[in-house]
C-alpha cells in the first residue's frame, strides 16, 4: 500500500463518476481523458487504499459498497474545492461557477423564474441550471442528498443532513368550470394528479363529506386542468399547481388545507457566498407564500 496522501481534484471527480454504475469509457469522457488513463488512475487508487473500488464487467463497472458510502464525503470535498475557486475568482461581489437547482413542477415554472431571473441579472456570469423533478419516490430531496443538485425546492420536509428553510405554504383549492354554479360533487368525476400533493385529497374529501362518483388519475397536472376545462369533472390540488388558471375555470379555497414548501441544500453550498445570495433571492421571491 502506498503512503497516504490527499486526493487530487481529478481523482475526486473520477471517484464521484465511479460511485454510480458507469463504465471506464463514460468516466473518461466525463473527465476529458483516455480510457487507459482512467484505468491507470483506478489501479493506482486501489493500490493506495488497499481495496477494490469497482467491480469490472462486460456491461461496465459497479461501485464497491465502500465507494458508495464515500460518495457524500467526495461531494463535500468537490464542493469545497469549487467554492474556494469561486471565492478566488469572484470580483466586486459577482458570482462565477455553476449552480444546480431542482424543484417540483410548479416551483420550477411559477415560483422560481422571477427570483432566479433577478438573481442572474445581478450575477450574469453564473451558470444556473433548473431541473423539474417529480416528488414521488425520493423526489427533489433525494436528488439533493445524492449530490445531483445543489439546492432544491420541495414539498417534503428535508432530512437533518441537509440545510433548509421553510418558504411558506400553498393552499389547496377545488377547481371546476365557472359555469358549475352548484356542483354536486357526488355526481362528478374527480380527476387526480399522480403526485405527492394528491395524498391529502382523501383527508379533504372526508373533511367535507364528499364522495365523488368516479376517480380518474393522470400523470400530468396540465392534463388534469385540461380535463376539467373540457367538462371532465373537478379536481383538488394546491393553488400554485393551477397557475396560470384558464379563464373558463375557477378555484375555490378549501379551509385549513395547505402543503408546506421548503428550500434545501447541501451544507457547504448553503453556507457559501453564492448559497446565501441564492437563499435571499428565493426567500424574497416566495414572500407571498407567507402572507
Amino acid at each position: 500500500m502506498r503512503a497516504a496522501r490527499n486526493l487530487s481534484h481529478v481523482e475526486i471527480v473520477l471517484l464521484l463518476e465511479l460511485s454510480e454504475p458507469t463504465s471506464f469509457t463514460a468516466a473518461a469522457a466525463a473527465l476529458g481523458v483516455t480510457q487507459s488513463a482512467v484505468s491507470k488512475m483506478v489501479l493506482a487508487l486501489e493500490e493506495q487504499f488497499g481495496l477494490e473500488l469497482v467491480s469490472r464487467g462486460r456491461q461496465g463497472c459497479e461501485p464497491s459498497a465502500r465507494l458508495k458510502r464515500a460518495r457524500p464525503a467526495l461531494l463535500r470535498a468537490l464542493q469545497s474545492i469549487d467554492e474556494a475557486g469561486n471565492e478566488l475568482r469572484r470580483a466586486d461581489g459577482a458570482l462565477l461557477g455553476k449552480m444546480r437547482i431542482a424543484g417540483f413542477r410548479s416551483a420550477t415554472s411559477i415560483l422560481l423564474p422571477p427570483a432566479i431571473s433577478g438573481f442572474l441579472n445581478r450575477h450574469p456570469d453564473l451558470q444556473v441550471s433548473i431541473a423539474t423533478v417529480p416528488e414521488t419516490g425520493g423526489g427533489v430531496v433525494e436528488r439533493v442528498v445524492q449530490g445531483r443538485a445543489d439546492f432544491g425546492v420541495t414539498t417534503s420536509k428535508p432530512p437533518r443532513e441537509l440545510q433548509s428553510c421553510h418558504l411558506g405554504s400553498d393552499p389547496y383549492v377545488l377547481v371546476c368550470r365557472k359555469d358549475a354554479h352548484k356542483m354536486d360533487v357526488t355526481s362528478q368525476r374527480l380527476v387526480l394528479w399522480n403526485e405527492n400533493c394528491s395524498d391529502r385529497v382523501p383527508e379533504i374529501l372526508s373533511f367535507y363529506g364528499w364522495k365523488p362518483k368516479r376517480i380518474m388519475r393522470v400523470d400530468n397536472d396540465l392534463t388534469v386542468l385540461s380535463m376539467i376545462d373540457h367538462g371532465g369533472g373537478f379536481t383538488i390540488m394546491p393553488r400554485l399547481a393551477t397557475e396560470p388558471l384558464c379563464g373558463t375555470l375557477k378555484a375555490q379555497p378549501l379551509s385549513d388545507f395547505r402543503r408546506d414548501i421548503w428550500l434545501c441544500g447541501q451544507p457547504l453550498m448553503w453556507a457559501s457566498f453564492g448559497g446565501r445570495a441564492l437563499r435571499r433571492a428565493v426567500v424574497l421571491g416566495s414572500s407571498h407564500l407567507r402572507e
